[in-house]
């Protein structure tokens, strides 16, 4: 029995650059580099790094929106009628048929409502417009009754169902894009830095949100930020991306005391507007790795670091790092 809803293994992505007619060859972006992580049920996993990471790119293999290139995706979902698992499925192999099923389950809430929200549809329509196409679909009179209760859940009024995105603030939007998601009765819910273009007041009542729909509904998150004290508020475990490579893993209520690995230092350093022992700007990732992907910004790196890729090392229980020092 999994204690995994989904497991990233060994998963690798690569854009080509295209720059043109008379672009180079064989050149590309070296997006993810060998990320492994699990997301448990009812908890909330978070992947926070700088932009342009690879979390992104991450979450979008995870519901196949990109095609991975190397490794596995995990899912193991519950019976209908019980609360046992079924057996874990490798979701790089589901036809189309088992692809739909899946994205049935796995909800995407995206980062600038504004321009997910189609700005021609009513409310109800937009809840709908995916709803209506599923195989749990109860009918237009049912499904605009459990749209209501939904606006309700999620602090708006279900007699703005009949209004249109333009009608609403931007903390709103967000609340209709959750609404959005949780009509299909997910379970798991992929926020994408679905707090980062709010005002921090605002921040705190969709993360207050968030944390009542995870303990009323029991959904599973994955949760992408770049901002590392909000995802230690929200996660149960937070693992942290640099140049498309998890770096550390750790609980997210010691990971402020027990940081490791420099770059995790440095992005709390950062949040505190502290000085920075870390240098330079993030290198490119149209190379592949060959040492530590956080060498060339390292204080302490050593000739070592910049020629041998760290192996995963267990600090402690449920702690993980990346770092030959």
């Amino acid at each position: 029995m999994s204690d995994y809803i989904i497991q990233a293994d060994h998963l690798t992505k690569k854009f080509t650059l295209d720059a043109g007619f008379f672009a180079k060859q064989d050149r590309f972006v070296y997006a993810v580099n060998d990320v492994s992580f699990g997301i448990e049920r009812g908890k909330t996993y978070g992947l926070v790094g700088e932009s342009g990471c690879g979390k992104t790119t991450t979450a979008r293999m995870l519901v196949r929106m990109y095609k991975a290139d190397g490794g596995a995706i995990w899912y193991t979902p519950f019976h209908n009628s019980s609360a046992e698992p079924r057996a874990s499925q490798n979701i790089l192999q589901f036809n189309k048929k088992q692809l739909r099923a899946y994205r049935e389950k796995i909800k995407y809430v995206f980062q600038d409502p504004s321009r997910s929200l189609n700005p021609r549809l009513t409310i109800f329509n937009i809840l709908t417009a995916s709803y209506a196409y599923s195989s749990i679909w109860p009918g237009k009179k049912i499904a605009y009754e459990e749209a209501g209760h939904i606006m309700e859940e999620v602090g708006l009024d279900p007699r703005d169902l009949e209004k249109r995105p333009s009608e609403f603030s931007g903390g709103q939007r967000q609340r209709i894009s959750i609404a959005r998601a949780l009509i299909m009765k997910p379970e798991v819910m992929f926020c994408d830095e679905v707090v980062s273009a709010l005002d921090v007041s605002v921040q705190g009542q969709i993360l207050n949100l968030l944390q009542d729909i995870r303990e009323k509904r029991g959904i599973s998150f994955l949760f992408i930020a770049h901002d590392l004290r909000v995802s230690c508020y929200f996660c149960d475990t937070i693992g942290v991306m640099y140049r498309g490579v998890l770096v550390e893993e750790a609980p997210a209520s010691d990971l402020y005391k027990t940081a490791f690995h420099p770059y995790t230092k440095l992005l709390f350093a950062g949040s505190d507007n502290a000085n920075l022992s870390s240098t330079g700007e993030v290198k490119t990732m149209l190379e592949s790795l060959h040492g530590c992907p956080f060498a060339h910004r390292c204080p302490h790196a050593t000739e070592r670091c910049h020629s041998q890729i760290p192996d995963w090392k267990e600090i402690a229980s449920g702690h993980r790092v990346r770092c030959i020092l």
